[in-house]
């Protein structure tokens, strides 16, 4: 099946247009798209194009109830991240995200001891190591980019817990006085300096690894890579094919020398050592897939996610705000809440495909074969379950909050990602953290607000600030047309 089939119909108003060219816009800039041309239609359907169906925004509690817990229904959707088969890295793209049915069970079975408690702890003291030697612990009182070392911690954290690596070979991270890593595997294989990998694939650094990683993603979904699916050298298909298997040969590579080794208490190392009850456990192009899964889900969206809170707690676009109160670790956490509710830094879900022509809380036929979205940015903005929702108000999560259902950062219930406890300890550490060494002030007043790769959200130029300088500040920017003052 192709990516859309703009011959299916739906009998559903939608925004007027060609279908193609709206299907790519809201897939290219998911947030504006869903802000300005989706949000006025409130039914539980709505179609990128006014009776097109080929691709579909699902709107509401019980919309959204239907798709996550209907999974025979809702298919992890083929048409992006599809690879030739029969070549080593074709399961690059395969994943506990990507996977249907009883592979999805399998895979969700023998990865849950890389989230496990146990793991949990160990993963919390390098988030609290990591802080130590970022630029939020630093007294330099030079101004520097929230979002940038935002976007370092989170990579050194994925690097560092994933993938067991010492933080004095990533990107700088080491601090002055050489702190040895608390997971006591300071020299483990070698991987300390680098392990081979600066002379391996033309990637100079570890840290140039990691962006392939991630970006392999994001690079997908570039209309010339969607579109032109042509395995030639010359098309960008082709080139990106090559960086594909390049990135799959260095992952092979690690998981090899973990397979071989002790176990550990990284990610990859449990991965390698995990068996189920029936003797199964997960290959190296399973393995590869899986952590290429975590790097491209979790490394940008928690860095945007971390850098939008801690704008929450540096600023406001209303002249009469106070800054929030995070005196309490339920403080804290309402503050999060209310800043992924509000900024969500991803506005939309990956997408479904429609199994069977079904209706949809109430909606006309969806037909087969069509491609699904849901919207935690839209969601999160019901009047009705948020009033106000355009007001920055963390006093809203004290009490029961919301209902299942109308809180979705992270999806639910067997489709929740993974990977969300991770995230969020993640964040929590390093902002609480943070509010004991002293928050850093803003040194601008301007905040962008929009979508900067693939489906992730979050500021788009930089947010200088300087450490150990707290400053509440009137926000001002484009994120204000999201985040208004109360009235």
């Amino acid at each position: 099946m192709g990516l859309f089939d703009t011959a299916l119909r739906i009998d559903a108003p939608g925004p007027s247009g060609v279908p193609m060219l709206n299907n790519f816009k809201l897939i290219r800039d998911p947030a504006r798209f869903l802000l300005g041309r989706v949000a006025p239609f409130e039914q539980p359907v709505v179609p990128a194009t006014a009776a097109n169906g080929s691709v579909v925004v699902v709107r509401g509690r019980e919309g959204v109830r239907q798709v996550f817990t209907d999974n025979a229904a809702f298919h992890r959707a083929d048409g992006f991240f599809d690879l030739p088969p029969g070549r080593p890295w074709s399961g690059m793209f395969d994943a506990v995200v990507t996977a249907n049915g009883v592979e999805h069970t399998r895979r969700r079975k023998l990865l849950m001891p890389a989230v496990h408690r146990t793991a949990m702890t160990h993963y919390r003291a390098v988030f609290a190591d990591t802080f130590e030697r970022s630029r939020f612990a630093s007294t330099d009182p030079e101004p520097f980019d929230l979002t940038r070392e935002c976007l370092r911690i989170s990579k050194t954290n994925l690097m560092r817990c994933l993938l067991g690596l010492d933080a004095a070979s990533l990107g700088g991270f080491a601090s002055p006085g050489g702190t040895a890593s608390p997971d006591g595997f300071d020299s483990p294989d070698g991987f300390d300096s680098l392990g081979g990998f600066d002379s391996l694939g033309g990637f100079d650094s570890l840290d140039a690894f990691a962006d392939r990683i991630v970006t392999l993603g994001t690079e997908a979904f570039d209309p010339r890579v969607l579109l032109f699916k042509r395995d030639l050298p010359w098309t960008p298909y082709g080139r990106w094919l090559r960086r594909v298997a390049g990135a799959y040969e260095r992952l092979a590579d690690l998981i090899a020398r973990r397979r071989a080794g002790e176990p550990r208490p990284d990610a990859l190392s449990i991965l390698c050592h995990a068996v189920d009850e029936d003797g199964d456990r997960l290959s190296t192009e399973e393995i590869a897939g899986e952590l290429h899964g975590f790097f491209a889900a979790g490394f940008e969206t928690t860095a945007m996610t971390m850098s939008l809170a801690l704008i929450t707690l540096l600023g406001s676009p209303d002249p009469d705000a106070a800054p929030p109160d995070v005196s309490t670790v339920d403080d804290l956490a309402a503050v999060l809440k209310e800043s992924q509710r509000l900024l969500p830094a991803v506005p939309i879900t990956l997408p479904r495909r429609v199994t069977a022509t079904v209706e949809i809380a109430g909606s006309p036929p969806v037909p087969k074969g069509a491609l699904l979205f849901m919207s935690p940015l839209l969601e999160h903005r019901d009047p009705i379950v948020y009033p106000s929702p355009q007001v920055f108000r963390p006093q809203r999560w004290h009490g029961t909050g919301p209902r299942q259902y109308e809180f979705i950062p992270f999806g639910l219930g067997p489709r929740r990602c993974l990977g969300a406890e991770f995230a969020d300890l993640q964040v929590r550490t390093t902002l609480s953290l943070m509010l004991e060494r002293g928050l850093p002030g803003l040194a601008t007043s301007r905040v962008d607000y929009g979508m900067v790769n693939g489906v992730t959200a979050g500021p788009r130029r930089p947010v200088p600030v300087r450490a150990g300088r707290p400053k509440w500040t009137v926000l001002t920017g484009p994120v204000t047309a999201v985040w208004k003052p109360a009235t």
